[in-house]
């Protein structure tokens, strides 16, 4: 398995490092902010359930706003300071005693984190060959999950102990400077000179882009459904064995683990991603009709099967998915902005995790059947357009960009 997700090369293990690091400080704080702040801070469930999405809105602004500046200064730079920064902000964490405080620092370091992503797809970028970024991505992926598993298993020894709480924003803070320390061994990088009379936020004007994420977040609902929608529809409308529900997640994280990597192959281009994500679509809406039919059958035998046959297709559309997202980014952000167009692609997930659970779910579980029929039709709906949505963005960035090159590969 390990072979997978490591590369043969120092440059692509760098890379790997620093989000290894950055994945087990998220799965840390994470996994435990909520013990963490209710138990040691003393702010009550909504307090810090208001402050996480507060954080998640802070995202809407900064994926774009540090793509941008990542495209007009040291990426490698950028990316080191922001985690340097995120030290700061988790460390505070443990000095927090107020729910103004939280709001405040919760927001700080929301916005913050939300750059790091832009940033370092637009770094990857001017160090690796397009024809390489999508694996990587994918090999990425696979290690976010393993370190963020292995977060979770820092977190729940903490919260063994009152006085071990604190250890959970400590233990981000230090994985955060062990980034940013990796961060300063990559190579700098080319990235493309700005032309003249460019105009600021292009992406956000770019109507065909846009209609690429607004597709993708469609199609990025499995998200929602995996993390939110399916749990609770088990809960409340199946009889499914309680103890079976969070088992359901540790099947999600290892399928990606394994089969993420071989998902990503084919969508190394526009034409490819596209192709990809139609086909993320159908397993996706095959996963919603199964989850549907559970509404139709009492017993508990037979609807946990189907729970779980459904988790494993809804994995599936997860890899083809993700994988498409990265080949769609890269392959339609102009090389001069690469870090502003991936910033604002990155807007399909965060938009998904703030709208999703609330409307998802809420449909769901008051239309019971139907409403998991109506979402699996919407599924569809977006899996038929993505492809000639996708290829008239392609096109207007081909008739914009004419002479558009290569990225530069660093030694």
């Amino acid at each position: 398995m390990f072979e997978k997700v490591i590369p043969p090369d120092p440059l692509r293990r760098k890379l790997i490092a620093i989000r290894l690091a950055e994945s087990i400080g998220k799965g840390v704080f994470i996994s435990g902010s909520v013990v963490y702040f209710t138990l040691h801070v003393g702010l009550s469930a909504g307090q810090v359930g208001l402050g996480l999405s507060a954080a998640g809105f802070a995202g809407l602004v900064s994926s774009i706003v540090f793509g941008m500046i990542a495209d007009r200064m040291s990426r490698r730079k950028l990316l080191c300071i922001l985690f340097v920064l995120l030290a700061l902000g988790f460390g505070l964490y443990s000095v927090v005693d107020s729910a103004t405080k939280f709001y405040v620092l919760v927001m700080c370091v929301g916005f913050l984190e939300y750059g790091t992503s832009p940033t370092n797809s637009a770094l990857m970028g001017t160090l690796v060959s397009p024809d390489e970024r999508v694996r990587l991505k994918a090999m990425m992926r696979s290690v976010f999950n393993i370190g963020f598993s292995v977060g979770i298993g820092v977190a729940a020894a903490a919260a063994l102990s009152p006085k071990l709480l604190v250890v959970i924003p400590l233990t981000t803070a230090a994985l955060m400077i062990v980034a940013a320390i990796l961060v300063t061994r990559l190579p700098e990088g080319e990235s493309k000179p700005i032309p003249s009379g460019v105009k600021r936020f292009a992406a956000v004007r770019d109507l065909p882009f846009l209609g690429v994420i607004g597709v993708s977040m469609v199609l990025a609902s499995h998200m929602t459904v995996l993390l939110v929608a399916l749990p609770l529809w088990a809960l409340n409308r199946t009889s499914v064995p309680h103890f079976l529900i969070p088992l359901l997640l540790i099947v999600n994280t290892v399928f990606v683990i394994l089969f993420q990597v071989r998902a990503s192959k084919g969508a190394e281009t526009v034409a490819g991603a596209s192709n990809t994500a139609r086909k993320s679509g159908y397993w996706l809406a095959g996963g919603l009709l199964v989850i549907a039919a559970t509404a139709l059958e009492d017993n508990a035998v037979l609807v946990s099967a189907a729970i779980v046959a459904a988790v494993l297709i809804l994995s599936v559309a997860e890899i083809m998915q993700s994988a498409s997202a990265w080949g769609l980014g890269f392959g339609l952000a102009p090389e001069h902005a690469q870090g502003e167009y991936l910033g604002a692609f990155d807007l399909h997930v965060i938009t998904q995790n703030i709208i999703g659970p609330a409307i998802l779910s809420g449909i769901v579980v008051a239309f019971g059947f139907w409403g998991w029929v109506a979402v699996a039709a919407l599924v569809l709906v977006a899996a038929s357009v993505i492809t000639p949505v996708a290829r008239y963005s392609e096109r207007r960035l081909a008739a914009t960009q004419p002479e558009q090159v290569g990225d530069v590969v660093a030694a």
